[in-house]
């Protein structure tokens, strides 16, 4: 009698082992058709192989170094959605007064990842060289901030 429920809670346990490997397989084949959807394909990356996108970002912050001309780097911070997940390309285009800057994602297609949030800091520089003085904003991936530059940035002709 004894080993008959011993036999009976292995097997439950490996049914709920089992049914639970294939739910997190379904997760993973799921979270893939989802996000390839909303990816933008990355130069130089076979996108066969893997799945880019846009990093999810928390906060930014503007970073004006003391010097002059003044150079100016933008902090990002947030978190990647899984263990595979890492960041890829930046770039940063300016139009008017706004520096709007995408930080990408790229992770492999096909990788068995953690279901777990990943932080990370990445910091982009500004081209502000020649920039005059004013108000300017930063969007990056959507979260924005701005800094002000008090003079015109550009070197004088006179020494």
């Amino acid at each position: 009698m004894r080993s008959n429920h011993l036999l009976i809670l292995i097997s439950v346990a490996l049914i709920i082992l089992i049914s639970g490997c294939s739910c997190q397989t379904t997760i993973v084949s799921n979270e893939s058709e989802n996000t390839s959807e909303n990816q933008t394909p990355s130069p130089g990356v076979n996108n066969e192989e893997f799945i880019t996108g846009v990093a999810s970002i928390s906060n930014v912050q503007v970073l004006v170094l003391e010097s002059f001309p003044v150079q100016v780097n933008v902090e990002a911070t947030g978190y990647l959605p899984d263990g595979c997940t890492t960041i890829g390309n930046a770039t940063v285009r300016k139009d008017g007064n706004t520096f709007y800057v995408e930080i990408g994602t790229i992770r492999p297609r096909d990788a068995l990842c953690t279901q777990a949030l990943v932080p990370f800091t990445k910091s982009v520089s500004l081209d502000v060289y020649g920039l005059e003085k004013g108000v300017y904003n930063v969007d990056v991936n959507g979260k924005t901030a701005s800094f002000e530059l008090s003079v015109d940035n550009i070197l004088s002709d006179n020494s």
